[in-house]
């Protein structure tokens, strides 16, 4: 827990070098706003970290982080740099994209986070031939967010901020989070529209960028759609596998069920549910069986031991572990190992891809960690481990 990470996310394992860029479709609140990952020309590139870029955009975001955890932003700063200062990201920024079909994963992030808090999962995609798009919700769930009003404010870089509204729980808690999800739920919708139409070379991105996205056009193999999200983002995946048939499969990073507990989900395609070690308790569990059981052939559980909820996220390789102090953990770059590999093998399972020299390592080193993950669920709790205050 204690040990200094390099100052860089892990470095993805896929054959190719991983480029990224910000797309924000229009100005107003009503835009679009999320951060493509994708894989570039560049094979064997990413030794050098001339084109990398710092993991968080800009102060407000820490100040985001800080709020959410109730401590004063100098404080993050410092814990970062403790740990040896925030990493770079090992992603090529602003790279023409490859000239080859992709398949697609949108990205959902969890309550309190952000398009880039999972850059380590959206890179390791990206590297074996995906395009990303991680997208930055607007329902007061990100740890903040922004859109420019028009022309000139983003002449001046004068950004509109979208604050966090701090989880509160009570009578009205279902009611809020429902609301919510059915915003994401749409804000999914109008990505999916606008990825289409990116592969018709058909959009604009209003953010100054040295990639032209027409360089995108007839590259997205949308017939390949994948959907992946984090806790909030774990159960807008599967409201949204259940609202719309061009998603193929879905995988749930430690999914929240609560937020769509009373939601009718007749869900078609398959399933991959991988949860960390204490975030499951025994009424999440049931309604992630209650999935599972409709369709046991294409749907699974895996646990992986010795994990949180960050796991599936950055910050263990920024600054260290927060949650169950007391609980030996996994080092964080075997935590995301295992969660990328079992993820790989999950969509190469399903949807293909092209990895052939790269399939046996992840099984020798899946099975080298054998101990450290179960299939099926771990009960952590019957109970949430706080106190319910009215609103």
């Amino acid at each position: 827990m204690w040990s200094n990470p390099p100052r860089y996310l892990p470095l993805p394992k896929g054959p190719f070098a991983p480029g990224c860029l910000d797309w924000m479709t229009d100005y107003g609140d009503s835009s679009t706003f999320v951060r493509l990952y994708y894989p570039t020309a560049l094979h064997n590139k990413l030794n050098d970290p001339t084109k990398w870029f710092g993991w968080s955009t800009h102060p407000e975001y820490i100040q985001g982080f800080a709020n959410l955890t109730n401590i004063w932003g100098s404080v993050i700063r410092g814990i970062v740099w403790f740990y040896g200062g925030e990493p770079l990201v090992p992603c090529m920024w602003q790279v023409p994209p490859a000239k080859r079909k992709m398949p697609v994963v949108v990205f959902s992030h969890g309550f309190g986070a952000t398009r880039f808090v999972s850059s380590n999962i959206a890179t390791e995609l990206a590297s074996f031939g995906f395009l990303v798009a991680s997208i930055e919700h607007k329902d007061t769930s990100a740890a903040v967010t922004y859109y420019y009003e028009n022309e000139e404010s983003l002449k001046n870089d004068n950004r509109t901020w979208i604050r966090h509204v701090k989880m509160t729980f009570g009578p009205n808690h279902y009611s809020i989070r429902n609301k919510q999800i059915h915003h994401r739920l749409a804000e999914i919708k109008i990505l999916l529209g606008f990825l289409e139409k990116l592969n018709k070379g058909e959009v604009r991105n209003i953010l100054p960028s040295e990639v032209d996205l027409k360089e995108f056009e007839g590259s997205l193999d949308l017939e390949r759609l994948v959907m992946m999200g984090h806790s909030f983002g774990g159960a807008t995946t599967l409201l949204t596998m259940a609202n719309d048939t061009r998603i193929k499969c879905g995988v749930i990073l430690d999914g929240w069920m609560y937020p769509i507990k009373d939601e009718p989900l007749d869900i078609k395609g398959p399933l991959y549910f991988i949860n960390s070690q204490t975030f499951h308790i025994e009424s999440n569990i049931q309604s992630l069986e209650k999935l599972i059981n409709v369709d046991p052939d294409s749907r699974e559980v895996v646990t992986i031991r010795h994990s949180t909820h960050e796991t599936q996220t950055d910050t263990p390789h920024i600054m260290g572990y927060w949650l169950n102090w007391f609980m030996y953990k996994l080092d964080p770059e075997t935590g995301s190992n295992i969660n990328n590999f079992l993820m790989l093998n999950f969509i190469k399972k399903h949807i293909g891809l092209d990895d052939d020299d790269q399939e046996e390592h992840r099984y020798r080193y899946l099975d080298m960690h054998q101990n450290d993950y179960v299939n099926g669920t771990i009960n952590y709790g019957a109970k949430p481990a706080r106190q319910f205050n009215k609103l």
